[in-house]
């Protein structure tokens, strides 16, 4: 299950809600969750800010189980925090920043997770290699971050 940018009638925007979802659908060794980066801005999740993904892991922790979040979906944000809005950019282009990325991407709960990248691409033709060079660096920097 992933979680949503809070637009409309859409069911994600809280972990309190994914975990409705999951439990729901029985078969809790079944279901794995997915945080979307963007949708996380969108929905008001301060993962930008200083000590904001270490708040919002520990919550998603409390409420659903860090050992149930299975991928990350790369995308910094085109709209402002908050917005309820989904709309992806590139890696550090957005509203999320470099330095956002470098906290994200440096949290220890996060290493070894699978990361897609889901972003508008350089040339507007999805992930190429300037996104991933990109989100490889500030992961290093990250990690640098918190040694």
């Amino acid at each position: 299950l992933e979680n949503t940018a809070g637009a409309g009638d859409t069911i994600g925007r809280t972990f309190e809600q994914l975990r409705a979802v999951a439990d729901a659908a029985g078969h809790e060794d079944r279901v794995g969750f997915c945080l979307d980066t963007q949708h996380m801005f969108a929905s008001g999740f301060p993962i930008h800010e200083e000590g904001g993904i270490d708040r919002v892991l520990d919550d998603f922790d409390s409420i659903v189980g860090i050992d149930r979040l299975k991928c990350l979906h790369l995308n910094d944000s085109k709209t402002e925090f908050g917005s309820n809005r989904d709309r992806h950019e590139n890696i550090g282009e957005g509203l999320i920043g470099e330095d956002g990325f470098r906290r994200i991407l440096g949290h220890p709960a996060l290493q070894g997770l699978p990361v897609i990248l889901e972003v508008p691409g350089e040339e507007g033709e999805g992930p190429d290699a300037i996104n991933v060079d990109r989100a490889r660096r500030l992961h290093q920097e990250g990690l640098a971050l918190r040694a």
